[in-house]
């Protein structure tokens, strides 16, 4: 595998059904099966979707899921769920992975944890390293939701290509949070590359070994309303 491949394979999990895109299930469905038919579908994973709408999925709708608990207890899951994510401790089917949703500072849930990047809360780069050290530290995965609809930072909001480069080379350098905040507030695109061969972000590279590591034990996935503006933006920096 590349590291292009490694760094972004199965990074995003469509959020079509929640803000700012908020689309209707019908065309939240046919914007990810288009997605899922496109030359970049290998970025692509799970299909998000609040517990109390899975009745409305239609049949034949395969994408592997993960289901946001808007309800508590959750109603009966498919076999196509993989994830919960949830902003308080849930019960889940066995097999069924749960993200905690935690605030910048709180300690970090029993099982995998995720972080909001925007939305209702901004977090500031020192909170969001943090939270990836601590994360790392303790051996737990993550994901990201919320204002990471583009991969470099801005004062208005977080990149998506910042957070990959900060657990990236968090996991294969042991980088502390001074660090990690200087990879997550820069704002240059000339300080990262990303090709076939390495990852390379403010001097440091990772080969495509490296970056599976971290994808698989740290920095799982983050969601996005949208498909096109990721893809379309690394396409424009030379990435895709």
């Amino acid at each position: 595998m590349s590291a292009r491949r490694a760094a972004l394979g199965r990074l995003v999990d469509h959020a079509a059904l929640f803000p700012p895109a908020s689309l209707s299930m019908p065309d939240a469905v046919a914007a990810d099966r288009e997605a899922r038919a496109g030359r970049f579908a290998w970025m692509l994973d799970r299909f998000i979707v609040p517990a109390s709408r899975l009745d409305e999925l239609p049949a034949g709708f395969v994408p592997r899921l993960s289901v946001v608990a808007d309800v508590n207890p959750l109603p009966p899951l498919p076999a196509a769920v993989e994830f919960v994510e949830a902003r308080t401790p849930i019960q889940a089917p066995d097999g069924v992975r749960v993200f905690t949703e935690i605030r910048p500072g709180d300690p970090l849930p029993e099982g995998d944890a995720k972080i909001r990047c925007g939305g209702e809360t901004f977090p500031s780069a020192e909170e969001v390293a943090a939270f990836v050290i601590a994360c790392r530290d303790a051996g737990k995965a993550f994901k990201a939701t919320a204002g990471l609809h583009h991969p470099l930072r801005t004062p208005e909001q977080h990149g998506f290509l910042n957070l990959l480069a900060a657990a990236v080379f968090a996991f294969a350098y042991d980088l502390d949070e001074r660090d990690l905040v200087q990879l997550l507030a820069e704002e240059d695109p000339a300080a990262f590359s990303l090709d076939d061969e390495a990852f390379a972000a403010r001097g440091r590279r990772a080969g495509a070994g490296a970056i599976m590591a971290a994808r698989q034990e740290l920095f799982i996935a983050y969601g996005s309303c949208s498909f096109s503006e990721p893809v379309e933006d690394l396409q424009a920096l030379g990435i895709l």
